[in-house]
């Protein structure tokens, strides 16, 4: 009778635990990671009679997780793409509200509001109220690229600080991953399976693979190992830490905090998204922002400092921009812009006689310094120049003026005892010295067939005009490219002469611009650009014109760079802002599909492992209808024995 109790018994416990297993499951069924659980029953070895074998009942052999190690790892390496693709997906987004620019206060619509302030200062040249517009447009200009470039800055602060914290939840996800391994492997010993352990170090896994991508190798001994591409994380019972350091450049590395030449490179996850945004994606971004600032403060300036304000010219001025050593070649002196072999023009204007003198600097960057710059300078009549704190300053005796303008040299010389006056602007495309040359003798406005011919400096002949009987001594006659001469009644002798010099580019060398002398803009990039502060206090000083004050035309080459081409990177500078938008737009693009992708991936894999993982509480609450059964008809078995027994004792007793 015992036997049969004890069968009953077996049957009892292991419907009763079956049950447990049951009601784990369905307690368990909305718990992250949780893995469904199953009980496996065996019948006990049977009694062996002569009769035959007689069974003893049931046993619980084992308690089961139901999973896929492959799908389990597949999905770690989806969670590990996703992570990276979401970060990148998220910092684009948020980089393209940055930039902004579809909205008003878009760095394309102050660029273009700058533009305008340029071209209505065209209208009226000598107008204070355009020129303070004008200073305003370009403050709010300036304040643009502030603003985009501290927003950058502080998306970096942001960015640097996610990455502390991720690595902080590696750091601590390893920890944990080798005090589980521990605890499981103490268990695995006995024979026994942990699975809520198990389901527990599966879940850390999990967490980790969406931080940084990793490869996980099983044990014999029931632990498990967690290996990066470069190298080991969890061994056993023990792991290592990761720190954050930043290279010479500013990049962001991540290495072993106790070797920190041990460094870790991750090809996906979390982590590895925000080290490409860091040290990539925003370095990019600032890169084009800062190449449109300095180009459009050297283009800007390049021009701006051959041209003069309201006062004509000169008495001082000190350049912006240090050099690294006097003596250094200018080529090589530490200078934003780089400067080129060629010639500067400085004009001398006596004020009170209106003379004008032109006086040429001839400059070879490989081998003068800013120290033969100003001597260069130093020797022009009523110019003197000094150096100090390794910036240039010029200086005008007293009643003289100087200016570094293209301006025709109105009073070029005598042709013979014609006196000549010339008038216009030079309208071509280089530099160049205009020979005027008597073709015979005679007197201007009188002799027939008189002619002066004009040639330039590779000796073509630029324009023949007609001085003689059909000529009108002090009337203007064109001769080209936008120069125009008049000459007074006299008599020429063939072969007199006199030069002009005409020029487009008074600055070849861009000193002027790269020194900052007479500039427009002071900075370099987009953290510092901002107006001159000699013109930010002094809107008369803006250079709207060449020479002869109440011209335009400095101001129109300036309006005219709102369409050059070659402006920055072989483009306009509303283009390439249309190519910041665009890249910006299009990366943010492609990274949001990426992130969906990946996130159906996940979606899929989540689905096929819960099919074989997951809870289902329909399921469990037919197996707890299953096992309540079998745990009553064994309670009832046990109850008939019972009775038996009862009844066997009473007959013999």
């Amino acid at each position: 009778m015992s036997s049969d109790l004890q069968i009953g018994l077996s049957g009892l416990l292991a419907a009763q635990r079956a049950m447990l297993v049951t009601a784990h499951n369905i307690s368990n069924a909305n718990t992250k990671g949780y893995t469904r659980q199953s009980t496996i029953m065996a019948a006990r070895p049977p009694f062996v009679t002569n009769a035959g074998t007689i069974g003893q009942g049931v046993d619980i052999v084992r308690i089961i997780r139901h999973k896929d190690d492959y799908i389990n790892s597949r999905l770690r390496d989806i969670s590990s793409s996703l992570g990276s693709a979401s970060v990148k997906s998220q910092y684009l987004r948020e980089l393209e509200t940055v930039f902004n620019e579809t909205s008003e206060a878009s760095l394309n619509n102050a660029l273009a509001s700058f533009f305008k302030g340029i071209n209505d200062l065209t209208q009226n040249p000598e107008d204070m109220s355009s020129r303070a517009t004008l200073l305003e447009k370009t403050n709010t200009m300036t304040d643009t690229f502030h603003r985009i470039d501290d927003e950058l800055n502080q998306m970096e602060i942001f960015v640097k600080q996610s990455i502390e914290s991720k690595i902080s939840d590696v750091n601590k996800i390893a920890e944990n991953i080798a005090d589980l391994n521990n605890e499981i492997s103490a268990i695995h010993v006995r024979g026994i399976e942990s699975n809520d352990l198990l389901d527990a170090r599966e879940a850390l896994l999990q967490d980790l693979s969406k931080l940084v991508n990793i490869t996980v190798t099983s044990e014999n001994n029931g632990m498990v190992n967690v290996s990066t591409p470069s190298g080991t994380l969890v061994s056993g019972t023990s792991s290592i830490s990761f720190t954050l350091e930043q290279d010479p450049s500013g990049e962001i590395e991540i290495v072993n905090s106790g070797n920190k030449n041990s460094k870790y490179v991750f090809y996906t996850g979390e982590i590895k998204g925000l080290q490409d945004f860091y040290n990539v994606t925003v370095t990019r971004y600032k890169d084009k922002l800062d190449t449109f600032a300095s180009n459009l403060i050297a283009e800007v300036n390049k021009i701006h400092s051959e041209g003069v304000g309201l006062s004509g010219g000169f008495t001082s001025l000190m350049s912006t921009n240090a050099v690294s050593s006097v003596t250094a070649k200018l080529n090589d002196a530490g200078l934003k812009i780089a400067p080129s072999d060629g010639d500067i023009f400085l004009t001398v204007i006596n004020k009170s006689t209106g003379e004008v003198t032109k006086n040429v600097i001839s400059v070879d960057v490989s081998t003068d310094s800013l120290a033969d710059l100003q001597t260069a300078i130093d020797g022009i009549a009523n110019i003197s120049a000094s150096i100090a704190d390794n910036r240039l300053r010029i200086l005008a005796d007293t009643g003289y003026q100087f200016n570094f303008s293209y301006a025709l040299d109105p009073n070029p010389g005598n042709m013979g005892t014609s006196t000549a006056s010339v008038s216009g602007i030079y309208s071509g495309q280089a530099n160049d010295v205009y020979t005027f040359t008597a073709l015979g003798t005679g007197m201007i406005g009188s002799t027939a067939g008189l002619q002066i011919e004009v040639k330039n400096n590779i000796g073509a002949v630029v324009a023949t005009l007609d001085v003689g009987d059909n000529y009108t001594p002090g009337n203007i006659i064109s001769v080209g490219n936008g120069v125009s001469l008049a000459l007074s009644s006299g008599t020429v002798t063939a072969g007199d002469t006199f030069s002009l010099d005409v020029v487009s580019d008074s600055d070849k060398t861009d000193l002027l611009a790269a020194l900052g002398i007479n500039t427009f803009f002071n900075g370099t990039g987009a953290s510092d650009i901002l107006v001159n502060s000699d013109i930010a206090g002094d809107v008369s000083r803006i250079a709207a014109s060449t020479g002869e004050v109440g011209n335009i035309t400095n101001a129109l080459r300036l309006v005219a760079l709102q369409y050059k081409t070659t402006a920055v990177d072989n483009t306009t500078f509303t283009d390439y802002l249309h190519r910041i938008a665009s890249s910006l737009g299009e990366e943010a693009s492609n990274a949001f599909k990426a992130e969906d992708s990946f996130t159906d991936l996940e979606t899929n894999l989540k689905n096929r492992r819960d099919e074989i993982s997951g809870v289902s509480t329909d399921e469990e609450l037919v197996n707890l209808v299953r096992f309540q059964q079998a745990y009553q008809a064994s309670a009832k078995y046990i109850s008939i024995v019972d009775g038996l027994i009862d009844k066997l004792l009473i007959s013999i007793g």
